[in-house]
């Protein structure tokens, strides 16, 4: 699963420079917005969910939040997908694929410890990828 990684930013790159070079490119002011409501509360859910499993896997050495499978971990990006999804007046700029890669953060806490990633890692990058398309097709469908 780690060797998929390189090729899933070398893809979110990629599709940024697409969309910011396309005749529906993104303007500097929708570029920077402040993010709403929902994608802060979704920000600050990963962030205290990565902190958790780290403070999990590196010092508590526990197997209650970073089990071997650890389904639950695929919330926050099904959260995120479901917000894309339901927002459609702002599609795939940079705060909401900031918030995306928030909901990843939590598979960090695995990074440098002796545990194996999770089996469901894979659904996580999966959910994460179809609403980065999903704002990315937004995007170039968006009249200029």
């Amino acid at each position: 699963m780690g060797a998929y990684i390189p090729v899933c930013f070398f893809l979110i790159i990629l599709g940024r420079y697409l969309v910011m070079r396309g005749p529906a490119g993104l303007t500097a002011l929708e570029n920077d917005r402040t993010p709403d409501l929902g994608e802060k509360a979704l920000s600050w859910a990963s962030m205290a969910l990565t902190a958790a499993v780290g403070v999990e896997v590196h010092i508590l050495k526990g197997d209650f939040l970073s089990s071997s499978e650890a389904y639950w971990l695929n919330i926050l990006p099904l959260l995120w997908l479901a917000l894309t999804l339901y927002r459609k007046d702002i599609p795939g700029d940079r705060t909401a694929t900031n918030v995306g890669i928030w909901t990843l953060a939590p598979y960090a806490a695995y990074a440098l410890s002796p545990k194996e990633m999770p089996g469901s890692t894979w659904l996580s990058v999966c959910l994460f990828g179809a609403a980065f398309f999903v704002g990315i097709l937004r995007d170039i469908k968006r009249p200029a």
